[in-house]
């Protein structure tokens, strides 16, 4: 999370601290109370940056293969760097809609 951290807006305001999207993906930030200026987390943010580079060139994309009786998708290169993944990482699936699932590694 952002911690304890206290973030004043340039314009004196106390801000609170907030989730938004940006460049498509969920952002930490934090959110001016007065004038509503949002400022970004710079962590999330290089990373929203990197995630929407890669989607314009098509590096996210992956093909279903079958193993076995299952089905199989490996994970890109860049998702595995960005979220700091390893091998032998236990991951669990969820259904979010008609053709949409979440994947969180714990």
């Amino acid at each position: 999370m952002l911690g304890k951290v206290k973030i004043r807006c340039h314009c004196g305001g106390n801000t609170e601290k907030t989730v938004i999207k940006w460049k498509n993906f969920p952002v930490r930030a934090w959110k001016c109370r007065k004038c509503g200026e949002e400022i970004l987390h710079p962590l999330d943010a290089q990373k929203a940056l990197e995630l929407a580079k890669a989607v314009k060139k098509g590096e996210l994309t992956v093909k279903v293969r079958r193993v076995g009786r299952s089905l199989t998708m490996t994970i890109p290169r860049k998702l595995a760097e960005l979220f700091n993944l390893r091998e032998g990482e236990i991951a669990e699936w969820a259904v979010k809609g008609k053709d949409e699932f979440l994947v969180k590694v714990q």
